[in-house]
């Protein structure tokens, strides 16, 4: 037993640091709002390589063609399988899994999970892996985290684990025969870690012994009242809605932020009744009540998120920041379908505090469409924003099916060539596992308000992306797969809404880049590559939706060093540097693909790469490391050094960017005011 457990500490990791980290939104709405470049959130899962259906690490009863590279691990360590070994500060936000085979199952109890922080050779957390989501080691405790019950055939944790230098994830008895929790003894696991990459330099302190998260905590208790403890004084009407109407019930110039509505009617006028918010003459809501406070009339359990759903009372709440600048519009209207007059009583809640500059600007989308295969493209964006909500509503099209639940998520983000977010399923992408096996629930962050059970109905489901906000700075491209995998689809409908943050201008711009392959323009920014590396012109493809094919040269090296130069004036900060490398080698599970590097600016330590796993169907993958370089130096000197090792043992490139941030060329000459 460790000693630490039952030990609360008050203060959060950077809670007295001043600007809060990009998962500590519960200070204030604005940080929820806010938009800046210092952080990327990334998914590291058990996803199936090169499109293959089975997502999961290790082998079960299908096909071998159907899951041709079973160990999903980054790679193995003596008695351990490494699942995430990252450099530079950052945090775990959301960890989930499941396990079984067709329904969830209890996590083996032999399966430990060790968490290694800071260079350190002994974890800090070493614990069985089912101890993070059962409630009996603090602070994985409810309603920070959830098991299958509770989530509906998921394990999930929002337990924020953060680091200041490093971070090493690792499950010891995890793949092999023994696991008593399965009638055959298979250790089979699906898994999904969202976390959070820092620029170097940002003040974090590492997870200790103790730590908890009590303002976190208390955030995610508070389902249908003000998290933010806002204290507003309501604004209240009782109106009369009938068909075809439209009903005022706030106008406002000014800048200032609507900080909460909350309507109550009946639930059968949930979908014919619509909200409309008009931000700075901008639609920035328009569509039925139901979708949008994630609670349709036909739901099996109400929405019960701690930002929107349904109250035990009966009333619709969402507490979503609005800012307006300039003006705010708040009404309902109906469509002909309404049938009698509805008397709806209204609820909407003001804060007069100033709207940073660096906030985006709200919205919610409604899409709705229909597929036989390839991708539903969920949310496409220029500029920069961050999502932080998602709700749907899927269902099969034309054939009794349960399938459509099977299509991974992808997020491929600033004109990258691979996803940053590769995931495992639609119910694993709502917490949920094995068609949500336990039915309906409402949880915190996530809930299905309807499960469908024979493939004939619907599964309604929703999800606050809070801690875990997906942010872009330039683009944005989030698809999900219609069925099985690209070979196995399932015709299949979705309506879903996105709650997002945005901005039209960028934040971040590509700036410079040279390829290997491309003698003068090498040598124009001093490149000398590792010493014996081996290059050739290879053929293939990136993960993701597009598989976009690339042929280009590339260069592997098993020791030494790589060296290139940028010229960085008039380049604003910060500074991020991209590179596109080949994975082919290594087996998956078995061997990296690719080694980590620290990355020297001038001399000085300014970032790093992670290390990769291998992809031998789709060779090719992008990179990008945060910079800290002061804004002083004009001209990089960048030295890559790899972390060659026995399980990692080969370091590749091919193209190297270097992404700072957004100015406007058509004013640098000063000629124009």
């Amino acid at each position: 037993m460790h000693s630490w457990l039952g030990v609360l500490l008050i203060a959060s990791a950077g809670a007295a640091l001043g600007e809060p980290l990009p998962w500590e939104i519960w200070q204030s709405p604005a940080t929820l709002a806010r938009l800046d470049t210092s952080d990327a959130l990334v998914m590291t899962s058990s996803r199936c390589p090169g499109g293959c259906r089975f997502d999961r690490s290790n082998a079960g009863g299908e096909f071998a063609l159907d899951n041709p590279w079973p160990l999903r691990w980054l790679y193995a360590d003596d008695d351990e399988v490494v699942l995430l070994d990252e450099s530079g500060p950052g945090a775990i936000t959301r960890l989930w899994l499941t396990t079984g085979f067709g329904t969830a199952s209890c996590i083996d109890p032999a399966t430990h999970i060790r968490f290694y922080f800071d260079g350190a050779s002994v974890p800090t957390l070493d614990l069985p892996l089912a101890s993070l989501f059962d409630g009996s080691t603090p602070p994985f405790t409810p309603p920070l985290v959830a098991d299958r019950a509770a989530s509906s055939g998921g394990y999930v944790s929002h337990v924020p684990i953060s680091w200041a230098q490093s971070l090493r994830v690792a499950l010891v008895d995890a793949h092999g025969s023994g696991n008593p929790c399965a009638a055959d003894g298979r250790r089979l696991l699906w898994y999904q870690i969202e976390h959070h990459r820092l620029t170097p330099g940002t003040m974090v302190t590492s997870f200790t012994a103790g730590h908890d998260e009590p303002a976190w905590r208390d955030f995610l208790t508070h389902a249908g009242d003000d998290p933010w403890h806002g204290l507003l004084a309501p604004e209240t009407a009782t109106v009369t809605l009938t068909a075809g109407a439209t009903v005022p019930l706030l106008s406002r110039s000014g800048s200032a932020w609507l900080r909460g509505i909350r309507l109550y009617l009946p639930r059968a006028a949930y979908d014919a009744a619509r909200l409309r918010v008009l931000v700075d003459g901008d639609l920035a809501i328009d569509m039925p009540i139901g979708d949008y406070f994630a609670t349709a009339s036909t739901a099996q359990q109400a929405a019960r998120a701690v930002l929107f759903g349904e109250d035990e009372s009966g009333w619709l709440y969402a507490w979503m920041p609005v800012p307006y600048r300039n003006s705010l519009a708040v009404e309902l209207r109906s469509d002909t379908g309404l049938g009698a007059a509805v008397a709806v009583d209204t609820d909407l809640r003001l804060d007069t505090a100033p709207v940073p500059v660096d906030v985006g600007r709200y919205s919610a989308t409604l899409g709705e469409q229909c597929r036989a295969d390839g991708v539903f493209v969920l949310d496409q964006a220029r500029g920069a924003g961050k999502i932080v909500g998602l709700a749907a509503r899927y269902h099969a099209d034309g054939l009794s099916s349960r399938g459509y639940l099977e299509g991974d998520e992808q997020a491929t983000v600033d004109d990258a060539l691979t996803p940053i977010w590769h995931g495992t399923g639609v119910e694993d992408l709502f917490d949920g596992g094995f068609y949500f096996d336990h039915g309906s629930f409402a949880n915190a962050l996530a809930g299905a308000t309807e499960v469908d059970a024979d493939g004939h109905g619907v599964s309604a489901v929703h999800r606050l992306l809070l801690s875990d906000a997906l942010p872009y700075t330039s683009a944005l491209r989030l698809v999900q797969e219609a069925g099985y995998s690209p070979s196995q689809p399932v015709p299949m409908c979705a309506r879903y809404v996105v709650h997002a943050y945005r901005q039209v201008q960028p934040l971040l711009v590509s700036h410079a880049a040279f390829e290997i392959g491309d003698t003068a323009a090498a040598a124009a920014h001093d490149h000398v590559g590792a010493p014996g590396a081996q290059c050739a012109f290879v053929s293939g493809s990136f993960e993701g939706d597009l598989a976009t094919a690339r042929a280009a040269r590339v260069c592997t090296g098993t020791s030494g060093n790589i060296h290139f130069r940028f010229a960085a004036n008039e380049v604003p900060r910060p500074l991020r540097l991209r590179r596109i490398l080949d994975v082919s080698d290594g087996l998956p599970g078995v061997s990296a693909g690719s080694a980590g590097a620290a990355i020297y600016v001038n001399g000085v330590l300014a970032g790093s790469f992670a290390p990769l796993a291998a992809n031998v169907p789709r060779r090719w993958q992008q990179q990008e490391a945060l910079l800290d370089v002061p804004v002083a130096v004009q001209t990089l000197d960048i030295d890559v050094v790899p972390a060659y090792s026995a399980h990692a043992p080969v370091f590749s490139e091919s193209r190297w960017e270097l992404r700072g941030g957004w100015r406007d060329l058509v004013f640098r000459d000063g000629f124009e005011p």
